[in-house]
């Protein structure tokens, strides 16, 4: 088995990795960047009205052979792990011919993502598969393993072919609801691997604060117990744990559960994915008080893209502004940037509080910053509360205890280099564009 790093060695996000064996060809991810080869920030709008060829040639696209549209197909599959961007983000430039595997929680939110957006569906040849199941691709078995991230419905793939395995390990944790799915996967997956590709994001941030999301929803109920006005949520609308967290916070509380539209929508298209059968989602009869509201630019979004029937969907749940103003003792209100003017309509917001639940470093990017300040403006207080969606030094470990592999092989990491002294276990440095006999 050859194994050949497109992106991803030595830094996070845009990963991108190919496996050969016996004439097959596969991807695991193919993510968008975020950084620059300079490190600076990237940013997809930079490049906006450039052809794909153009975008190989900057190397912003990963240089594989036989991968995108312009080319003659030479890959038989790409595995994707989840629904993040840095994992999936260029999948639209790749030949429509190439199959697609993934979980249908990973394509729900792709689709999601891409109606938001307002964008066409590039989805047209996918292969869900289902957990637990095995499957072939030309020489290769691949097994999927769910694992816990704050994505849903996120797996790791062990690999099989020449005699030999691997493990790539997407992203991951232990601290979330699925934890318990990692016990499953230490007991599934034989150990003395051949290689593990074993993400790190969290190498250089060893001193940030990593709680359980059962301790997040916890914290955050005393927040509402403790706030006389509107408790405000700001996370990723696509992180359904945090989602989770901050539902059983508002039920402690009698508070009324209030997604935006996007984030209703969301949890109601993800009740129909397995594992998702338990989410809070308006119409969900086991759980009450959960409302939706409308902000204008979502909403005028989905109308002006012919898809009213997304907000019209929603119409029995919806809680008005004024509303939301009498109520605000009562009320738990998800915003992002761009619903500031919607703030600002409802009556009596000053006093309440905005919880921040994403990680600190996005509070210096310019959409970011300037809503946090608008928000203040307005009168609202901001408290941090968030814990990572990715492994902390303990789980690494555990993996690597677990798993027992000949060799790690560090990806979606800016610290490799602090594989060998951190994990008991032979380290091989693969460097982009470099191929390796596993």
């Amino acid at each position: 088995m050859q194994l050949l790093i497109h992106r991803g060695s030595k830094e996070i996000g845009g990963t991108c990795i190919e496996l050969r064996s016996g004439g097959t060809r596969i991807v695991l991810d193919v993510g968008m960047p975020l950084v620059k080869p300079d490190g600076t920030d990237f940013n997809i709008r930079d490049y906006d009205g450039l052809a794909g060829e153009v975008l190989l040639d900057q190397k912003v696209l990963p240089q594989v052979d036989g991968l995108y549209r312009w080319h003659k197909p030479g890959i038989d599959g790409v595995l994707i792990s989840h629904a993040h961007q840095d994992h999936y983000g260029l999948l639209h430039h790749i030949h429509p011919d190439i199959p697609v595997y993934l979980s249908s929680g990973t394509q729900k939110l792709i689709e999601i993502t891409a109606l938001f957006s307002g964008k066409s569906n590039f989805l047209n040849n996918t292969l869900c598969f289902s957990w637990p199941s095995r499957f072939g691709i030309g020489a290769f078995t691949i097994t999927p393993h769910l694992v816990d991230h704050s994505s849903f419905s996120a797996f790791g793939f062990e690999i099989e072919a020449d005699g030999g395995r691997i493990f790539y390990s997407g992203d991951f944790r232990e601290h979330g609801y699925l934890g318990k799915a990692m016990d499953a996967l230490y007991r599934k997956v034989a150990p003395n691997i051949d290689a593990l590709l074993m993400e790190g994001s969290i190498l250089g941030r060893e001193n940030e604060r990593v709680q359980t999301e059962g301790q997040l929803s916890q914290e955050a109920a005393t927040l509402c117990e403790n706030t006389n006005k509107a408790v405000l949520i700001f996370q990723s609308g696509q992180n359904i744990s945090r989602a989770v967290s901050f539902y059983k916070a508002a039920k402690r509380n009698n508070r009324y559960f209030i997604p935006d539209v996007y984030t209703a929508h969301i949890l109601s298209e993800l009740s129909h994915c397995p594992g998702g059968q338990s989410l809070p989602q308006p119409g969900n009869p086991g759980f009450k008080d959960i409302r939706v509201w409308y902000p204008h630019n979502l909403t005028s979004l989905l109308f002006n893209t012919g898809r009213e029937d997304v907000p019209l969907r929603y119409q029995p749940y919806k809680i008005t502004k004024d509303e939301i103003a009498e109520n605000l003792r009562k009320v738990m209100l998800f915003v992002r940037p761009g619903m500031q003017k919607d703030l600002r309509l409802i009556q009596g917001i000053e006093g309440s509080i905005l919880i921040y639940s994403l990680w600190e470093g996005y509070r210096t990017k310019e959409k970011t910053h300037q809503f946090i300040q608008d928000v203040q403006s307005i009168g609202i207080k901001v408290q941090s509360l968030h814990t990572s969606g990715h492994a902390d030094l303990h789980a690494l470990r555990r993996m690597v205890s677990a798993l027992q592999p000949n060799q790690i092989i560090p990806i979606h990491t800016f610290h490799p280099n602090q594989y060998p002294k951190l994990f008991e276990a032979p380290v091989l440095m693969v460097r982009d564009g470099e191929e390796t006999l596993i």
